[in-house]
């Protein structure tokens, strides 16, 4: 079941937008326009979708660059989020992933304007949310 998520913001520049774009597609998620994005991609059906290592760190990302536009005098000026989700873990049924690090997540390629915010970058940003913080 997907998990939609959509958001404008004050004058967001093309860096910004290419490397949202780049994490989200990297994360297996489907740009649906602009901004807008679906997870799972529509043509992929998975049984379980992968919250810790694709959803979460998606949603992460928006929640940060939210707050960095508020800090540099623009803001989120709406979003949606619709989610139709169940999502788990259990190796008696061999069902879910349990959180990965961020060198073993499963990414996907990015368009080329999602190319702009590199593998090794999302990896590391993964890996730097850290207990106890």
């Amino acid at each position: 079941m997907p998990v939609i998520v959509t958001f404008d913001v004050e004058r967001p520049t093309s860096l910004e937008l290419n490397r949202i774009r780049g994490v989200f597609e990297r994360l297996g998620w489907e740009h649906l326009g602009n901004t807008a994005y679906r997870y799972p991609k529509l043509h992929e059906h998975e049984a379980v979708e992968d919250w810790f290592n694709h959803v979460v760190p998606a949603l992460m990302l928006l929640r940060a660059f939210a707050r960095h536009a508020e800090a540099s005098g623009r803001n989120l000026t709406k979003f949606s989020l619709d989610v139709q989700s169940s999502t788990g873990f259990n190796p008696v049924t061999g069902v879910g992933t349990l959180p990965l690090s961020g060198d073993t997540v499963p990414l996907s390629r990015p368009s080329s304007s999602g190319e702009k915010f590199g593998q090794q970058r999302l990896i590391d940003w993964i890996d730097g949310v850290t207990w106890p913080y």
